[in-house]
């Protein structure tokens, strides 16, 4: 006989299936509801900032001071115009690249450096910058400013400027380049001659003399005469200062009798003088 084995059979509560969910909090509630009010107040916000900032008339530039300094300290006040570029007028003070205009500025005007740009809210830039001072002049099919750091001003002129020396022998048509494009053995000729000019200048001996024409067609070695000496002095390309310190005594020892040689050689030991 087989036995059956009874089993019990437990009834399932109905409201067992939904266990799982729970009835939402009143707090997550009103936690959820701050946020969206907080978030619609961003927004609405930042809609307020965009017109403040961006739409706004209030922040589109109306003008723009440029102070130009010169070497001395001395100011020259000039216009956007004198600049050649009114295009930011009008423009957001925000949005307008302040690196860019500096570019521009230097590109269209070599003889000004160190320039900055900036900001004066609510509609105003300014720009500030100093003047380069031309030191002498390269003679090629007209005559060409340069300044300390070797840049070609824009004044160039068809005659020499009488007080600053002229730099001969660069071998280039300054007319048929781009004026700030020298190669780098031009470059480096020309930064002879400025070095020469430098030292010079700076030389307590020789400040009654006046530095007239820098013959640089000879890299390896420069020569030079002075006003209203009409000897050349050949010097070489390097230790200009020791150098000058050895001219101005052999000029002192000649004294007016200097005019009756035709060189005064500085490059060896001692001085070398070709008579006439």
């Amino acid at each position: 006989m087989v036995k059956v084995k009874k089993q019990k059979i437990r009834v399932r509560n109905k409201n067992s299936i939904f266990q799982g969910k729970r009835p939402m909090d009143p707090k997550a509630i009103f936690k959820f509801l701050i946020g969206l009010i907080v978030l619609a107040i961003l927004g609405l916000g930042l809609v307020r900032l965009k017109y403040m900032f961006v739409d706004s008339d209030h922040f589109l530039i109306q003008g723009v001071d440029v102070k130009i300094y010169d070497e001395s300290g001395a100011l020259r006040n000039l216009s956007l115009k004198d600049l050649g570029d009114e295009g930011i007028i009008g423009a957001n003070i925000f949005f307008v690249d302040l690196s860019a205009i500096k570019d521009q500025i230097e590109a269209n005007h070599p003889e000004y450096k160190r320039v900055v740009v900036k900001r004066v809210l609510p509609n105003m830039l300014t720009v500030e910058g100093i003047l380069r001072r031309a030191v002498a002049q390269i003679r090629s099919d007209r005559y060409y400013p340069v300044d300390r750091e070797g840049v070609l001003l824009p004044d160039v002129v068809n005659f020499p400027m009488p007080d600053i020396p002229i730099i001969t022998g660069l071998g280039t048509n300054l007319a048929k380049i781009s004026k700030t494009k020298l190669s780098k053995y031009e470059e480096q000729n020309l930064q002879n001659a400025i070095s020469l000019i430098n030292e010079i200048e700076t030389n307590d001996k020789l400040k009654k003399y006046r530095l007239k024409l820098v013959d640089i067609t000879d890299p390896g070695n420069l020569t030079f005469f002075l006003e209203a000496i009409n000897v050349e002095i050949k010097i070489g390309n390097s230790d200009f200062r020791d150098r000058f310190n050895v001219l101005a005594t052999v000029m002192d020892q000649l004294g007016q009798d200097i005019n009756n040689f035709k060189y005064i050689d500085l490059r060896f030991e001692d001085p070398i003088m070709g008579p006439k």
